[in-house]
């Protein structure tokens, strides 16, 4: 295989039931030029057969089997597998999910014109019983330079945390900062990351990326690590702002608080909250004690809505959690 110009590494375990649709969708993609790596992460489904047959049938495919060792220590096997057929660019893609059939060129069009290492879009939320058509495009973009793009990371929703619905330059170490040590939040953990390293991104609002909930998904899940690596995650953003940028080190102190409430919602919108006695006692201490902080809870970068999510966790926890109940169903 000649150079392509873009690498599709798409990490895969137990993705038998998904996986077809999702190599179909980025089969059909408009924008030719690429190699996708299929890096079989331990699977004991028919996923590891699967996988061969789709290399087999389609030479733009390549396969990589690898011992289970998690979503990101996948991705770090693609992107080194991928390294050997020297591609300008790195695109991710979750095995359960799908690529609108311009995703590839419209982000390769994005930052080859602006001249931006990293293009964004926004996804769409789909699940078994409603596949979403192709969206319409639109030729509207807009550019971040650095660090208002680090900021947009942590507070633009519709730029996302994941690694799926972004364009990365291969000049960028991504090996190095793929490998992060985090199980839950590793996204949002490589992101900031690389985002750290690039002089700006440039955002498509066209829904390229389509991103399918199921039960079965990790991001339903909420076993304590998760809860640990996401506070781990914020902290270490919170840290690790460069000394130049003050007004991101505002948005990356708001972002920690917000998170800590945030968190502490899911706790209490569940119907069995004993496995998380640990880390609800830790956020609860810490959601208090930053109440009055103005790098916290005064900060004026923190949304109004999560300055008083803050105070009812504090001071009206009883009615808080029937709310929590009641209302934030999404991770039940």
């Amino acid at each position: 295989m000649s150079s392509p110009e873009i690498a599709v590494i798409v990490p895969v375990f137990n993705g038998a039931k998904y996986l077809p649709a999702c190599v179909e969708s980025i089969a059909a993609q408009r924008f030719a030029d690429f190699v996708c790596v299929l890096v079989d992460d331990g699977s004991t489904d028919k996923t590891p057969a699967l996988c061969d047959d789709i290399a087999a049938g389609d030479g733009r495919f390549v396969v990589v089997h690898k011992r289970n060792g998690g979503a990101a220590t996948a991705r770090l096997t693609g992107v080194q597998t991928a390294r050997a057929y020297h591609p300008r660019w790195f695109a991710f893609c979750d095995a359960d999910d799908l690529l609108h059939p311009d995703f590839l060129g419209e982000m390769h069009r994005a930052a080859t014109e602006s001249g931006m290492p990293i293009a964004c879009c926004r996804r769409v939320l789909f699940t078994d019983d409603a596949v979403p058509a192709p969206g319409p495009l639109t030729a509207k973009s807009t550019l971040y330079s650095a660090p208002d793009h680090l900021d947009a990371l942590l507070h633009n929703h519709d730029m996302d945390f994941g690694l799926w619905n972004k364009l990365y330059t291969a000049d960028l170490p991504l090996e190095e900062l793929l490998d992060n040590n985090v199980l839950y939040n590793e996204d949002l953990m490589a992101n900031w990351r690389i985002f750290l390293l690039a002089k700006g991104c440039v955002y498509l609002p066209f829904a390229g990326y389509r991103y399918r909930q199921h039960a079965a998904s990790m991001s339903h899940a909420l076993p304590p690590q998760s809860l640990d690596d996401q506070r781990a995650v914020a902290l270490h953003i919170r840290e690790s702002v460069p000394a130049q940028w003050p007004a991101l080190q505002q948005s990356a102190d708001a972002f920690y608080y917000e998170k800590l409430v945030y968190l502490t919602s899911m706790i209490l919108r569940r119907e069995d909250t004993a496995p998380y006695r640990v880390q609800y006692g830790e956020m609860l201490i810490a959601i208090s004690s930053g109440l009055k902080d103005r790098r916290l809870g005064r900060n004026p970068r923190l949304p109004l809505v999560m300055r008083l999510s803050a105070v009812a966790t504090v001071r009206f926890p009883k009615l808080w959690r029937r709310l929590c109940q009641k209302y934030l169903k999404d991770r039940q």
